[in-house]
């Protein structure tokens, strides 16, 4: 399963949506809004992040096209963030869009 998938499939199961940003808030509640549509009659596999993500790729190979509405929903989002870390370090924040300080004792 690919990385994105289960991204996804996190925010609709923890139902991430309500706590993004003004623009990322949209995209991100009308792409869980869209997958809940999707799966209407079949709730109980949204209700963790496992069950999500297996019935997302499901979904995803049965019909392309929603996968790359999904996909475009995410983008809008700032669901293409990659954050990577190689070495050694004491501290590593690794963040897209930071408002307000960071203090690392």
């Amino acid at each position: 399963m690919d990385p994105i998938t289960l991204a996804i499939a996190a925010a609709v199961a923890t139902g991430v949506a309500t706590g993004a940003g003004e623009t990322a808030g949209a995209a991100l509640a009308t792409l869980t809004g869209r997958i809940r549509d999707r799966f209407t009659d079949r709730r109980e596999e949204l209700e963790s992040t496992e069950t999500a993500a297996t019935a997302l790729d499901e979904e995803f190979a049965r019909d392309p096209e929603f996968q790359r509405e999904c996909l475009d929903l995410w983008r809008q989002a700032g669901g293409d963030t990659t954050n990577s870390f190689t070495g050694q370090a004491r501290n590593v924040i690794q963040a897209r869009d930071v408002h307000g300080g960071i203090t690392l004792n």
